[in-house]
Parts: C-alpha cells; sequence; structure tokens
C-alpha cells in the first residue's frame, strides 16, 4: 500500500477508532480519525482522502445517514461502511449500505489487514470504473 494513500475514518467509539487507525497506519494508510459524522464532513470537505470508512451505528447523525450525503458530495471516493451489527432493522447491513451507496461493508469484530485489504480493493475497483 502507498503511504500517502489517505483515508478518513469515522466512528464514535475512540477504542475501535483508534485500533483501526493503527492498524491501518502498519498497512501503511495515512489515516485521520473522526469521532462522527460531522468532523468527517468536516474533514473530507476540507482533506484530499482517498477513501471513507463510516461506522454505521453512531449517535446522531449515523452511517445510514452519513453515506448518502457523502455519496452526493463526493461521488469518486470509495466508502466503506463498518458495522457491530449484522442486521439493521431487520435487513442485512450490507444490502443496506449499499443502497445507501457504500462499494463495502464490513462487520465488525475484524482485522486491521481485513479491512485493509477491503480499502484496497474498493479504491482500485473505483479507478478501474474511472
Amino acid at each position: 500500500m502507498n503511504s500517502r494513500t489517505r483515508i478518513c475514518l469515522i466512528d464514535d467509539d475512540i477504542f475501535v477508532r483508534d485500533a483501526m487507525a493503527l492498524g491501518l497506519g502498519d498497512a501503511g494508510f495515512d489515516v485521520i480519525t473522526a469521532p462522527g459524522a460531522a468532523a468527517g464532513f468536516d474533514i473530507a470537505s476540507r482533506e484530499t482522502v482517498d477513501a471513507i470508512v463510516t461506522d454505521m451505528n453512531m449517535p446522531g447523525t449515523g452511517g445510514a445517514q452519513f453515506i448518502p450525503e457523502a455519496r452526493a458530495r463526493w461521488p469518486a471516493i470509495p466508502i466503506v461502511a463498518i458495522s457491530g451489527a449484522a442486521v439493521i432493522d431487520g435487513r442485512n447491513t450490507a444490502d443496506v449500505a449499499r443502497e445507501l451507496g457504500a462499494d463495502a461493508t464490513l462487520i465488525k469484530p475484524f482485522r486491521a489487514r481485513e479491512l485493509a485489504a477491503l480499502i484496497d480493493r474498493v479504491i482500485s475497483a473505483r479507478k478501474a470504473q474511472s
């Protein structure tokens, strides 16, 4: 992974966020973290990011609200949804996230290398589409 690949990582749980940021950093990513959707929007508005990783379940504006707005603002940036719940409102989380505009979904718990590999795949897929 190119160390210049910049990821905006949004998760309200500081321990999960820090662990993911550390693992992604070890995988060669430049990670900018945000504790919620508002901070994620701010980061993606002022920084160049190659992908956004967002938790689906956060207080206030969660991933379900963040993803469609982010997709509208930045249609070319890959979005990975992460969640501790395999089912949201009786529906498969991956299906819900895809319908909202996410490129891929990963259910917690997962290893940083799994997330890093998924980010690489979605970035490569977006590049191949352009």
